[in-house]
């Protein structure tokens, strides 16, 4: 089959379509769990308005649409209604309470039962990690994965809320982070160099929910290497987990200790990412070093953002039409983790 040849950055309906479905059953985060306080707040997923309302000691989560005349019920406030809270919405004064059971109709004549169409869809939502994360299927496909050093007080955590979303898909987002033949190009200096640009030799394998990935390497001495100074390189060994399809934790040992990074993406929308970061190390942890990794963490996601925001089209070719050329063995994870999403009908069409 020959290369496809593509006319248009804009991927097609059914690619859009079938990113959209593919996404669907799976945990997405949506909101730093300390941002969500008494107040309603309004998120985007997969291209659809939310709202999010702490109600008791659950996270409801709703259509952003009242069912009466479609005002935003993210611009009302929490109530009570007999004894519960509900989400009020500020145009006609509905409420709407756990489950998204509609409690209060002010309207209505006394006497007469509140319709069952007046209810609203309730989507499934927890909180781990710091962040609410949110499942617009009835059943997720695989459970949270595993993050070990969150909970660890061993390990100094720093998390980097970037200002704004990152213009790309989110698959591509972790692809371009589970990617690490671009290290020599994109952060010279940092985590490679041009003059050693051969790739690794990579292990990777599938284990439950996730795609792991093994190797070792020698990378420039500095915060992300045990910390260390001097010229020569560090030798240090990757294992990197992919949480299918959008949660990546790359870990790094080095003789100075681990460096962990953590990304949890939200599919705002084909074309949209809001990234959640967390770096954890266990050298080096005196608090008021936090802003110095920080720095560094930016800076390194800041050289990443214009490659990644340029890759066209937006959302990961199949394999079948022959737009992508990825070559063994240094692209072997990336053929891995696309080869998995096709599996789950994540990637269906350009």
């Amino acid at each position: 089959m020959a290369r496809a040849h593509l006319t248009e950055d804009q991927p097609s309906e059914e690619a859009i379509a079938g990113f959209r479905a593919g996404m669907r059953p799976f945990w997405h985060p949506v909101l730093a769990g300390a941002d969500l306080s008494d107040k309603p707040v309004a998120v985007r997923l997969l291209g659809q308005r939310l709202v999010l309302a702490r109600m008791g000691a659950t996270v409801q989560v709703f259509p952003d649409t009242c069912s009466h005349f479609q005002a935003q019920l993210s611009l009302g406030k929490v109530v009570t209604v007999d004894g519960k809270p509900a989400l009020q919405c500020p145009y006609h004064g509905w409420a709407f309470g756990e489950g998204g059971r509609c409690a209060r109709i002010p309207q209505l004549p006394e006497g007469r039962k509140i319709p069952a169409a007046a209810d609203l869809t309730a989507y499934r939502a927890r909180e781990a990690y710091g962040l609410i994360w949110v499942c617009l299927a009835e059943q997720a496909t695989y459970d949270l994965p595993p993050f070990p050093e969150h909970d660890d007080p061993a390990f100094r955590k720093i998390r980097l809320n970037e200002a704004e979303e990152m213009r790309t898909s989110a698959t591509r987002m972790i692809m371009g982070t589970l990617d690490d033949t671009h290290f020599p190009w994109v952060h010279e200096g940092i985590l490679g160099s041009q003059d050693h640009p051969k790739p690794p030799e990579h292990e990777v394998w599938r284990e439950g929910s996730q795609l792991v990935l093994s190797y070792e390497t020698e990378q420039p001495p500095g915060l992300m290497t045990g910390g260390g100074a001097g010229a020569a390189p560090v030798k240090l060994r990757y294992t990197d987990y992919v949480g299918m399809p959008n949660v990546i934790r790359l870990v790094k040992d080095s003789p100075g200790g681990r460096y962990v990074i953590w990304l949890a993406t939200c599919p705002v929308d084909w074309n949209r990412t809001r990234n959640f970061w967390i770096f954890a190390r266990d050298y080096d942890t005196a608090p008021e070093r936090d802003a110095t990794y920080t720095e560094m963490a930016a800076h390194v996601r800041q050289q990443d953002k214009p490659i990644i925001e340029s890759q066209r089209p937006w959302l990961l070719p199949p394999f079948w039409s022959k737009v992508e050329l990825p070559i063994r063995p240094g692209d072997l994870p990336l053929i891995q983790y696309q080869k998995w999403l096709e599996k789950l009908g994540i990637v269906t069409a350009i």
